[in-house]
């Protein structure tokens, strides 16, 4: 297997399965100037070094390093989260979340008698140009579990109908089906900063090499040798990818379907209503988020092309937008300000206590509630619409009233 990324990378399947022409748009871009490779952001330096240590204490935890290995690796890491220069508490925050992932492997290890445990293991998944790095590959001769870690917080990441987890779950069964009459490939995500329990799905392996025949590989092969392979833009597809504010597909998508159809399916004429109808008020609703990343996706590649490529863009400059005034030296300017006759508490904020999720980083989230559970309260928030399938309940000013009216007569 080659030492290089893999050209379709498992992490990035939801695009080239959903839009295999993304592969050949990301290249043409590259080659014209208008996409470089991004610098790792704070939020992938942090997942990063999150994967880290989750690798030195599980392989520490479950004997695959010895004491001396473990201490070095530590020492290692600790320099390098240093380096970091991060806010107080985010060491512990990442503790208490590791532990967590390294107590969901134990567990994982006991479902099934004589399982083995390896991490960070990179296979085959047998479609082309694709292979990847799982973070846990549990085996026995009747299951293969693989446990992915995902630290990111803004997004959550389910395992249900997950390319990348099936992927992964595909290069372990082919890699270690030698073992006995395997039957079940579970794969799961754990991603504790999103949501509480980790997200697992389970298959039979007949159905993941039937998923990978007729989903995976007919993607792959159309993304990697068909010169006209087709553009499927999405909210999932384009989500992360660079070439989603360049993309004429998807600026048609979004003027001709979102703008177009959602509304009426032919021009208005005097035969049709002036207003949206219901049905197609929700239709719109519901395309607002892909709307949303579209405009932000073209915002971004314009500023790109013309700042950091050096473009021309007609018509358009870029400036400098949004300054605002800043005291840079805030203890002097109010020593300054007293000295001046003005009194402290005209000039300066009194302590206030930091916010909660400042908080739960300083001192872990078992601890935050054990001590201040008493003193948290919620606000109501605002409406939001959102689909029927959340659990929330529903709201209407008539509850709301009878909610109102019940807390006066318990009153």
């Amino acid at each position: 297997m080659p030492s290089e990324h893999a050209k379709l990378s498992p992490s990035d399947s939801a695009r080239w399965i959903s839009c295999p022409a993304a592969i050949r748009m990301d290249e043409s871009l590259r080659e014209q100037g208008l996409l470089t490779d991004d610098e790792d952001s704070s939020y992938a330096r942090e997942g990063t070094l999150a994967h880290a240590l989750g690798e030195l204490e599980a392989a520490h935890a479950f004997g695959l390093t010895d004491r001396r290995q473990y201490l070095l690796a530590k020492k290692q890491w600790t320099k390098e989260f240093e380096a970091e220069n991060y806010e107080e508490g985010t060491l512990e925050e990442m503790q208490e979340h590791v532990r967590s992932f390294v107590k969901l492997i134990g567990e994982r290890l006991k479902r099934f008698p004589n399982s083995q445990l390896m991490l960070e293991q990179r296979m085959d998944s047998g479609i082309e140009k694709c292979w990847g790095t799982s973070d846990v590959v549990i085996i026995s001769p009747e299951h293969i579990e693989i446990i992915d870690l995902k630290y990111g917080a803004g997004v959550p990441v389910y395992a249900g109908d997950n390319s990348q987890l099936r992927i992964y779950g595909l290069g372990a069964l082919r890699t270690f089906n030698i073992l006995g009459n395997l039957n079940l490939i579970v794969m799961t995500i754990f991603q504790p900063r999103a949501y509480d329990e980790p997200s697992s799905e389970e298959m039979h392996p007949d159905e993941l090499i039937a998923w990978s025949e007729g989903v995976a590989e007919p993607a792959a092969a159309e993304a990697l040798h068909n010169p006209k392979a087709k553009f499927g833009p999405s909210e999932k597809a384009c989500r992360w990818c660079p070439a989603a504010g360049f993309c004429r597909a998807r600026i048609e998508k979004a003027v001709a379907e979102d703008f177009g159809d959602v509304f009426v399916d032919e021009p208005l004429t005097p035969a049709k209503p002036e207003t949206l109808s219901l049905d197609e008020l929700a239709k719109a609703f519901r395309r607002l988020g892909e709307i949303r990343a579209w405009c932000n996706d073209i915002e971004k590649a314009a500023l790109e092309a013309a700042y950091a490529q050096g473009k021309q863009l007609p018509g358009l400059k870029v400036v400098w937008s949004g300054g605002q005034r800043r005291i840079e030296d805030p203890a002097a300017a109010i020593q300054t300000l007293i000295d001046a006759g003005w009194k402290v508490e005209d000039v300066a904020k009194p302590v206030q206590i930091k916010g909660i999720g400042e908080l739960e980083k300083l001192m872990g989230k078992k601890e935050f509630a054990k001590i201040l559970d008493p003193f948290i309260g919620k606000t109501k928030g605002r409406e939001a619409l959102v689909d029927e399938s959340d659990k929330r309940e529903a709201i209407s000013p008539a509850k709301d009233a009878a909610a109102e009216f019940a807390e006066e007569d318990a009153a």
